[in-house]
């Protein structure tokens, strides 16, 4: 494998934190919630731009957001954050508080005072049940937070714009090499670790889910990469979501033949989905009704729908799994709108039930005014379109 450079810098960390604190403020004052608190997880990570296990945050819809850190994580803390209190809690952020003492709800009544905020809505996401029902029973307005950052961090900065831009490219890196390792009576798994070495290489974070699937494992969709060796003949498939910069998490599945020989059933199945993706992409436009998007996806024959309705037409990216928006195609349409600077992940599968043979494709797009920006072009296997 080629010596890979880490990628360079070309985003401002405390400039994205600001920004996400500014979104996430205005969403809270559209939905009439005065603070957030939020225990240790993705969503205080989104806030604070900062991984760190032990930091629950307090984030008043105006006002300086406060970082409850433990004595151990104050010096990486206090890297990004200079607003700095000990843990509410007896215990710290991260060990198992029990609640019902009474200890958290009054400490965090009275910050919810210092701010002028008694009373008002609470949205509280990632803290222990013994804590939720220690606030239930002291009277706060709990309401759930995750609506509120899922609608926040649906939308990305200009800073994590490019940061996408650049898991693109990573993306693109990685398949490459992967397609590279791809001969007869090469396993799954080593596949699978041709993906993972060459991320690691790449200087990111790590791969949070990868599949590979070869052969018989690709329909139905196996997920997690055996032993099998692959076989001339076979087409071998791979998704993953692998965090980028900062955490970001990218999302993209490509397909290959193994050998130089496909049949005209491949060739088919191939360009049936490649044809699928390159006509439907252009539908990703900003500003446009979510139930409209999914009304004009094209029709398939009946044999390829239930495989192709099994995943969502496209679904958000961010630091979170599959993420919000989801356009799924066996539900009603949400009531929102395609926004300039979204990410989705464009999923297709095509494939017959009771047939192994299936190709995965997904694109991730970036969502514009006009027609969306191509996030690293996914590599296709050219072979199978002579």
């Amino acid at each position: 494998m080629a010596t890979i450079s880490a990628p360079k810098v070309t985003w401002d960390n405390k400039r994205i934190k600001q920004d996400r604190i500014a979104l996430l403020q205005a969403e809270m004052k559209r939905e009439g919630v005065g603070a957030l608190y939020l225990g240790s997880g993705v969503s205080a990570r989104y806030a604070l731009n900062l991984k760190v296990p032990g930091c629950n945050l307090f984030i008043p819809a105006q006002g300086e957001v406060i970082a409850f850190a433990r004595p151990r994580d104050e010096g990486l803390v206090a890297s990004q954050h200079d607003n700095m209190r000990p843990p509410l809690t007896k215990g710290e952020p991260g060990t198992k508080v029990r609640g019902g003492d009474g200890v958290f709800a009054r400490g965090l009544a009275a910050v919810m005072g210092e701010y002028g905020l008694a009373g008002e809505k609470l949205g509280i996401q990632d803290i222990r049940m013994g804590s939720v029902l220690e606030l239930v029973g002291a009277g706060f307005n709990l309401v759930d937070a995750e609506p509120i950052i899922e609608h926040t961090w649906s939308v990305k900065t200009d800073d994590e714009v490019e940061i996408y831009r650049l898991i693109g490219e990573l993306y693109v890196t990685t398949f490459n090499s992967f397609r590279d390792a791809i001969h007869p009576g090469v396993t799954e798994k080593a596949l699978a670790h041709v993906i993972t070495s060459t991320w690691e290489e790449l200087g990111v974070e790590d791969i949070s889910q990868l599949n590979v699937c070869s052969g018989e494992n690709m329909n139905p969709w196996r997920r997690w990469p055996s032993d099998r060796a692959v076989q001339a003949g076979d087409f071998v498939g791979a998704d993953m979501h692998a965090r980028g910069p900062l955490g970001l998490r990218g999302d993209g599945s490509t397909t290959f033949l193994v050998g130089d020989s496909p049949t005209d059933e491949q060739r088919d199945l191939y360009r049936r989905a490649y044809d699928y993706l390159q006509t439907t992409t252009p539908l990703w436009r900003g500003g446009r009704a979510i139930a409209d998007v999914m009304a004009d996806f094209p029709q398939v024959p009946e044999r390829f729908k239930k495989k192709l309705w099994d995943l969502n037409y496209g679904h958000g990216c961010g630091l979170g799994s599959s993420g919000y928006p989801h356009l799924n195609p066996r539900l009603d349409p949400i009531d929102d709108t395609l926004k300039k600077n979204q990410i989705y992940a464009l999923e297709v599968f095509f494939g017959e039930v009771g047939n192994p043979q299936a190709v995965k494709l997904e694109q991730m797009v970036l969502i514009r005014d006009g027609e969306p920006e191509l996030l690293g072009i996914t590599p296709m296997d050219e072979r199978l379109f002579r």
